[in-house]
């Protein structure tokens, strides 16, 4: 049985640019050619979870200007019966610069995702008990604490990435099983300084509550995953790193489809470490995993 992922989150339609350098204020420079893809951390989630393996549903909102994204959504092989068409609002935007040392400078127009409602979210999130609920913070605050508390009603796992980073209240809080920040976004939810190294990090990930399983995730440097008491530190593999943006995405993606299959959280944090590393070869938020070199490459889901 595939595991089951539900995605809660944005859709942008993503206008992408590489240049030499980050201009400075004032600056204006020369880029390569526009590339527009489909993107939104949650999108981004759910095309990389069904790609990954997962039976994969995404709820979220676009603009009556939006069919071509429900379009390539449902190419993707995601589920769109929870994605609802407002009036009156654009679909969401990006708009994203990428250097030469693949780093990256985005600005995000929310558009329909900044007026999802918990009013717009199915009956049932989950297709029954065990499945996975991915969670970001691109929609409002109230839609994501209305969804997070009604997947741990159905007896699902609930998984949250604050990004972007903002505070976090007690009762969404409570609803999470699984915390994955960057370490920016960690260090912002403890109020604390930023973290100089690794494991300025591993002592941050020690105060985050007790209920939590969480990974903090450390770009080429992997992510350090908690479980009970414990702290383990994960390599990522050695690679040329093409374009970071979604790498994170991917990440997120690949460990509801490991922690859905019933692996481990350390197993599952590796397996999403790996799969990373693959996306950052690949242009766009979405460029990897369109075929099977991708997934021999990073093997089987974690059990």
């Amino acid at each position: 049985m595939r595991p089951q992922v539900t995605v809660v989150g944005s859709v942008n339609r993503d206008a992408t640019v590489a240049v030499s350098q980050f201009p400075r204020p004032g600056e204006t420079l020369l880029g390569g050619d526009l590339a527009q893809t489909l993107g939104g951390k949650g999108a981004n989630q759910a095309v990389a979870a069904a790609r990954l393996g997962a039976v994969t549903c995404f709820v979220g909102a676009i603009g009556v200007d939006g069919a071509d994204v429900r379009s390539e959504l449902v190419e993707a092989e995601v589920g769109v019966s929870g994605l609802v068409t407002l009036e009156d609002v654009p679909t969401g935007a990006a708009f994203i610069l990428v250097d030469d040392a693949a780093e990256n400078m985005i600005v995000v127009s929310p558009g329909a995702n900044a007026r999802l409602a918990p009013a717009h979210l199915p009956a049932a999130l989950l297709d029954g008990p065990g499945g996975v609920l991915l969670l970001q913070q691109e929609v409002p605050t109230d839609v994501v604490t209305e969804a997070a508390r009604r997947a741990k009603d159905e007896g699902g796992t609930v998984v949250l990435n604050p990004a972007p980073s903002r505070p976090i209240a007690l009762d969404l809080l409570d609803a999470v099983d699984v915390l994955v920040p960057n370490q920016h976004e960690l260090a912002a939810l403890l109020d604390a300084p930023e973290p100089e190294g690794i494991e300025d990090c591993r002592a941050l990930l020690a105060r985050l509550p007790e209920h939590i399983e969480a990974c903090v995730t450390l770009g080429a440097d992997g992510a350090l995953a908690r479980s009970d008491a414990e702290i383990v530190h994960i390599q990522a593999p050695r690679v040329t790193a093409v374009d970071t943006v979604g790498s994170g995405d991917t990440f997120c993606g690949a460990l509801g489809v490991a922690l859905g299959n019933g692996a481990s959280f350390t197993d599952s944090v590796a397996w999403a470490v790996h799969a990373a590393s693959i996306a950052v070869g690949y242009r766009g938020a979405q460029g990897a995993f369109r075929g099977d070199d991708d997934l021999a490459r990073l093997g089987p889901i974690p059990v």
